[in-house]
């Protein structure tokens, strides 16, 4: 998460969660939803001054490490204490019957055009050092989708029930939430509304299509190693 400022996009959300609290069945999730959403703002500034030594190494420092690490032990908790099962929140195997196909078919188009577009921007990265396609592969997948369409995704569809159909998925309120967290998180320079939205929204779709963060994790990875590659 490289936006330039984070709590634009908390604003952002307290903003579009506060209609939700009227409820008195939602305001228990809105607030875990505001306390996770703050604590992954806040944990990356620990990495500055706590003696972490080398945790952070290749993997662009510490902070999204330590993001992964609360988000899990949140996780955990509102599995123990909030009724909450790890499948709600997507850490599962199990793809939605029919799901996969189509899922590896659009993540599979959605990464060519990303590709090409990239090729044809004409920006061309100096050089990619293997640390950097070892980072991308991996860490951002992992941390912002567990984060993102797993646990915050989880509390909002709670807090907000209602569903509408849409491309084989039902989304929900908090889907809409997530993604402009996400997007705000990540700035709004026109490159980023042309690149980081599409992608959200993308993520999004595979996650409530398929009932599952596997390919939201899967394509959120390939999706930056196709833009360093269309980039070289």
């Amino acid at each position: 998460m490289t936006g330039a400022s984070p709590w634009l996009a908390w604003l952002a959300a307290v903003l579009l969660v506060a209609p939700g609290a009227r409820h008195a069945a939602a305001r228990a999730w809105l607030l875990a939803f505001l306390a996770t959403l703050t604590l992954a703002l806040l944990v990356p500034q620990l990495a500055v001054w706590l003696p972490l030594g080398g945790i952070g190494g290749p993997w662009n420092g510490a902070g999204p490490l330590l993001v992964l690490a609360t988000t899990l032990a949140v996780a955990w908790m509102l599995v123990q204490r909030a009724g909450i099962d790890w499948a709600e929140m997507g850490f599962t195997w199990a793809q939605r019957s029919g799901s996969l196909r189509p899922a590896l078919a659009v993540t599979g188009l959605a990464l060519v055009l990303n590709l090409v577009l990239s090729r044809a921007s004409g920006y061309r990265l100096p050089g990619v050092p293997l640390q950097t396609w070892l980072y991308q592969a991996s860490v951002p997948g992992l941390v912002e989708e567990i984060l993102f369409r797993g646990v915050l995704l989880a509390l909002l569809d709670r807090a907000f029930v209602a569903r509408r159909r849409l491309a084989g998925a039902e989304f929900g309120r908090g889907s809409l939430v997530v993604t402009i967290v996400f997007g705000l998180l990540h700035g709004v320079q026109l490159g980023t509304l042309l690149g980081v939205w599409p992608a959200a929204l993308l993520f999004l779709w595979l996650r409530v299509r398929t009932g599952s963060l596997l390919m939201p994790v899967l394509g959120h990875n390939l999706w930056n190693l196709s833009l360093h590659l269309g980039h070289l």
